[in-house]
């Protein structure tokens, strides 16, 4: 298993591909990526830029064109093209009609379907696989007994998997209307019931990290850090990943990898609460 991270800016870049990040993968200004929180990449001799770095050290870089709007569509495609054509290794993508369109013009690289994408089953990974994806980024909101013929297909679909027990989706990510319209997730506070607070149902991290086990067992390729605005945070997530991920691999048996991982969330948890929280 390797380790994808999201990057934000330059020095979340830098971070990351000194800090042994297998791959990383940003956004473009202006192209839609889903996350509106914080700044991305301004142009696209940036993402170039970065993508040369990249492979100066043998890592790979990717672009994130996530979901479309009807007047953003032409400028999506003909970007993802000519980042293609100069040295990007992929493309992040939700939107079924930017696939299409770049299917339809023969544009050739390495297509990772989002997690947004909500593809829940092998007839839908099927689907998509005669669309051109080679890669899978697996709802969070899957159990592993439920994702099991995703990552076990025969067609030749690798799989990814995010870092979820700091930021799973308690909704199905990206049809979420539960938003104060500030760029505030709201799904983790309260809902007044009568004289009483009540909260969405929620894994806890001992199920977050059960499930991650079983991921890694059953042979997901990639561990996924997503996009944050505040790159402390996002840094502290990377370092969590290569903790747990260097667990994974040492060949721990489940119950222990499990109490390890809780006192890894734990430090970083006391560490996160003395700096950046998550909104």
């Amino acid at each position: 298993m390797i380790i994808q991270a999201g990057a934000r800016n330059w020095s979340d870049f830098f971070y990351y591909l000194e800090n042994g990040a297998s791959e990383i993968y940003c956004a473009l200004n202006g192209i839609p990526g889903h996350c509106y929180r914080g700044k991305d990449f301004e142009t696209p001799s940036e993402i170039l830029k970065a993508a040369k770095s990249a492979h100066e050290k043998g890592v790979r870089l990717y672009m994130v064109a996530n979901e479309v709007q009807a007047g953003l569509f032409d400028i999506t495609v003909s970007t993802v093209r000519e980042m293609v054509k100069n040295g990007i290794d992929g493309v992040i993508i939700r939107d079924l009609s930017i696939l299409e369109a770049l299917k339809r013009k023969k544009i050739k690289t390495e297509f990772i379907l989002s997690s947004l994408a909500l593809c829940f089953n092998k007839e839908t990974l099927k689907f998509y696989s005669d669309m051109g994806i080679s890669r899978i980024a697996i709802p969070e909101q899957l159990l592993p007994s439920e994702a099991r013929n995703i990552v076990k297909n025969n067609l030749g679909i690798s799989t990814e998997i995010f870092l979820s027990a700091r930021e799973y989706c308690v909704v199905l990510n990206g049809f979420c209307y539960l938003s104060d319209f500030t760029g505030k997730c709201i799904c983790r506070d309260p809902f007044k019931s009568g004289h009483r607070n009540r909260f969405l149902p929620r894994p806890d991290s001992k199920e977050h990290f059960s499930r991650l086990y079983d991921f890694y067992s059953m042979g997901v390729n990639t561990l996924k850090i997503g996009r944050h605005p505040h790159g402390h945070y996002a840094r502290l997530l990377f370092q969590e990943a290569k903790a747990i991920l260097k667990l994974l691999e040492s060949g721990i048996d489940k119950k222990n990898f499990i109490e390890k991982s809780l006192e890894i969330d734990s430090k970083i948890g006391l560490i996160l609460n003395k700096g950046v929280k998550r909104k």
